[in-house]
């Protein structure tokens, strides 16, 4: 009977367990942080327009998690999903290759960093629809041969970089005779590189092309019209905010936050972010 009694006992144990387990699951991400008071949002604070570091609080910046303050398109979009859950926004600046591990491990709750969904990040990455759609472009010395480019041909011969681990390094390989260089892990980096002459021009956002020059007049970035320039695959073109796979907040972000926002009001916000970063 005893023996009867224990079983029925570690039975009665391991279903509360696994009903525990499952009641966990069922709440998802969005109880979790609204229970915590706050969201964590993972980005590099060294991209601009998109994110940079401010060394004092505004009126559109959010503390970042190390010290400091972040700044930017996807500040801005993070108080969005902030207010929507009705939480704080704490900002966790890490290198671009460690977002999606830092994702995936638990100590972010959402990546907004300039972010493209591609197939090979989908594998780990759950992306939200779009929060920025933007052109392409070549950022190159004004003084430099490469400057009236009116063609991705133009830019044969040239040595052009791109940020490391990223999907640019794609589009470089669509230049004839061109030298894809991917030693730089951060834009800036890639602007002294162009200035210096390390290398001829780094490919990255327009966006990103009208930050660059507002800081350093010597730069200017190169466009193309259509069937000149790169073919862009969908998921290369558009910037989405990353979520954990699986996580509740994919469609809660899709349906209260970016369904609510115009294509205008987006180009405001950029256009905002562009004329107020660092040194513009």
């Amino acid at each position: 009977m005893k023996k009867i009694i224990s079983i029925m006992l570690i039975c009665l144990m391991a279903l509360s367990l696994v009903s525990c387990g499952k009641k966990q699951e069922d709440e998802g991400d969005i109880a979790a942080i609204k229970k915590a008071g706050v969201i964590r949002i993972g980005m590099e604070c060294d991209y601009a327009p998109f994110n940079w570091m401010a060394t004092s609080a505004t009126d559109t910046s959010e503390k970042i998690q190390s010290g400091g303050y972040a700044d930017g398109y996807d500040v801005y979009f993070s108080r969005l999903v902030a207010e929507a859950l009705g939480v704080k926004v704490e900002v966790v600046k890490l290198e671009w290759e460690g977002l999606t591990l830092a994702l995936e491990a638990g100590t972010i709750d959402l990546i907004i960093a300039g972010m493209s969904p591609t197939p090979e990040r989908q594998v780990t990455v759950d992306f939200t629809d779009p929060y920025y759609i933007g052109d392409k472009c070549i950022i190159v010395r004004k003084d430099s041969k490469y400057a009236t480019a009116k063609s991705l041909e133009d830019f044969s011969g040239a040595l052009i970089t791109h940020q490391h681990n990223n999907a640019f390094g794609e589009l470089i390989d669509q230049i004839p005779g061109v030298t894809n260089d991917d030693r730089y892990d951060n834009t800036p980096r890639m602007v002294v590189a162009v200035e210096s002459g390390e290398v001829d021009g780094f490919v990255d956002e327009v966006s990103v092309g009208m930050s660059v020059v507002n800081s350093n007049p010597d730069l200017m970035y190169v466009t193309f019209e259509k069937g000149k320039g790169f073919t862009v695959d969908e998921s290369d073109a558009v910037n989405a905010i990353g979520c954990r796979k699986g996580s509740d907040l994919v469609d809660f972000i899709n349906k209260e936050v970016l369904a609510k926002i115009s294509e205008e009001e987006r180009l405001k916000l950029m256009e905002k972010a562009v004329l107020t970063q660092p040194n513009s």
